[in-house]
Formats: structure tokens, sequence, C-alpha cells
């Protein structure tokens, strides 16, 4: 799966994205690109269906289709925990794709490749819900907190498509996430206690020219189990530190976030 780029607009569309002056240097000191993507499957398959041929068919197609599987640094699949689910509050999506390119050149390759239009594409036709995905194209992650090296299972993963507060310039709100709420978070002990893992995953200034979703990126967060994660957001410094500056910086209620199990990783894994 090309991790939502291609599961939508970019089977068919362009995708002329700048990368900007604050593009992040990624593994083995590479500038890289991630596309994350909200993935929603075709209604006409149940809930089990979807994660059975995204996880083994549609991964496949991936991963051995010429001009496909290898532009692709790294690409990740992130399945909703099936109680997430169950929250009455909860978004319709089914998961979480990621993929990591060397460049941007890369990018637009793969999902003009013949290979990908003739196998990938038309499969994620059958599997996705195409006009319900939501991507962005990110810079690397920015890790506030970054655990051990080897992260072993099980674990509950956060992913949260982050919205600015309408009061807010793109510039502003990213230096507010960076410069002020990641460090809330790694530095108040009560709630880092509760992370293994949060990293920030901010939107390329170019890919806000193509239009699109008004999200501005992803924060992405481990936990040993959603139990921890439900505890964080239960601590009387979440309610007194963390909440008040997220109304400030966010659109809390456009936020968009699932609960999923750890990542499985498709390419590029140690």
């Amino acid at each position: 799966m090309t991790g939502g780029g291609g599961d939508s607009a970019v089977a068919t569309g362009r995708h002329d994205v700048i990368l900007g002056p604050g593009r992040s240097a990624g593994a083995k000191g590479r500038s890289v690109i991630k596309l994350i993507c909200f993935v929603k499957r075709n209604p006409a398959l149940t809930v089990d269906e979807f994660h059975d041929r995204w996880r083994e068919h549609h991964s496949r197609l991936v991963c051995e289709t010429p001009g496909v599987g290898d532009r692709i640094a790294r690409y990740e699949q992130n399945h909703r925990l099936a109680r997430d689910y169950e929250r009455l509050d909860s978004s319709d999506f089914d998961g979480v794709a990621v993929q990591w390119f060397d460049s941007i050149d890369d990018f637009t390759a793969m999902v003009a490749d013949p290979g990908y239009q003739a196998r990938v594409a038309p499969d994620e036709g059958e599997l996705l819900d195409r006009d319900g995905l939501i991507w962005l194209l990110t810079e690397s992650e920015e890790v506030f907190i970054a655990g051990p090296e080897q992260r072993a299972g099980p674990m509950a993963k956060l992913v949260c498509l982050v919205k600015r507060n309408a009061k807010l310039g793109v510039d502003q709100f990213h230096r507010q996430w960076r410069d002020v709420h990641g460090p809330l978070n790694r530095d108040t002990p009560a709630i880092a206690r509760h992370f293994i893992r949060y990293e920030q995953n901010h939107r390329l200034p170019g890919d806000y020219e193509r239009g699109g979703p008004d999200f501005d990126g992803a924060a992405i967060e481990w936990f040993a189990s959603p139990r921890e994660f439900w505890a964080m957001v239960a601590e009387p410094d979440w309610a007194a530190v963390i909440a008040p500056h997220e109304r400030e910086f966010l659109d809390v209620p456009g936020l968009v976030w699932i609960l999923t199990d750890m990542e499985e990783v498709m390419i590029g894994a140690p």
C-alpha cells in the first residue's frame, strides 16, 4: 500500500511538492520525507476482512512490485486496536500507513510508475474508501522522548492528526508545537513517565500548496498499553499543564486520532 498518497488522489493527480528549508535529516544523515495516511476501508469489507487484506495481499503488492517497493525506504502499517472501535466519539478510520522516501522525486516517481498504476492502484480501489482517506507529506520525525532503540510488543500507539487553532498562522503553530508543547510533555514528569516514545511530524511547507486536508502534522506516541495512555490523560498535570496549552494552539475538536497496535514494518525492518 502506498500509505495514502497513492491510496487516493496520488493515483490520478499531480503532486508538485517543494521541500522547504526546514526539512529534516533522516536515518544515516539523509534528508527524508514521510507520507502519513489515515486509511479507511471499503464499506463492502468487514473490519477483519480489511485488516487481513491490508496486512497480507496489499502489502505484498507494494513490496514486490518493481518501481514501487524499491522506491520506499521504510513502510509501516499501524492497525487500529479492536477495542478502539468501541469509543463513542471515535473516528471511522481503520489504521495509519507511514512511508519514508529519500526524496520527493522518489515519491512522485513511485505513484507514476506503470507497475503502481497496473497493480497497486487497482487493489487500493477494492480495499479502501479512497474518498475518505487523509494524507500528509511531512518532514522526518522530531523526537522528544526517544525510548529504547528496540521496542518489543505488545504495545499501543496514539496516532493523531493535529490541526492548528484558527488564530495562529502556519509558522506560529509549528513554533508552538515544536518549541513549547513538545518540551511541556517531555519535561512534565507526571506526563513523561507514561510515554515510551513521543514524536512530532510537521507537515512540509510545500505540501500546503496542494490544498487538501487542513491538518498541520501528526503526533505519534507509544505506550505500554491503552490503559497507560488513558492514565496519562487522567493525570492532574494533564488538566493543569498540557490541556490548557492544547486549547491555545490546537483546534481540539478538529483533531483526528486512533489507537493502534505496534507498527508492522513491511519494508526497512532492522
